[in-house]
């Protein structure tokens, strides 16, 4: 059987040339899939992990900030993790700069 191939050599050529065009952009995602964005708040009390996606990896949160009302927690937990997700985007971007048309 001629598996991968068709009968146009035209759509042959064009189906390879799409796959050699998306070799390195399989290559960015799998760099982006390993990046991790981290942030600390609360004077370094608390600390957040997140992945590219914006799901949580961990939360360190240091004895000390026990002292810390709920709400308060709260908000240091918040702050980090948006400020986690804005390293792990600025941290792709990187990644992702030299493949992209920003011209």
């Amino acid at each position: 059987m001629n598996e991968g191939r068709s009968f146009d050599p035209e759509l042959d050529r064009l189906v390879a040339e799409f796959r050699e065009d998306a070799e390195p952009l399989s290559d960015v995602i799998g760099q982006i899939d390993k990046i991790e964005g981290e942030a600390a708040s609360a004077g370094g009390k608390v600390v957040v992990r997140v992945a590219p996606s914006g799901e949580l990896l961990g939360v360190r949160i240091d004895p000390r900030a026990m002292r810390m009302g709920s709400e308060e927690m709260a908000e240091a937990i918040m702050d980090a993790a948006r400020q986690a997700m804005m390293d792990a985007g600025r941290r792709a971007m990187q990644v992702a700069k030299p493949y992209l048309d920003l011209e």
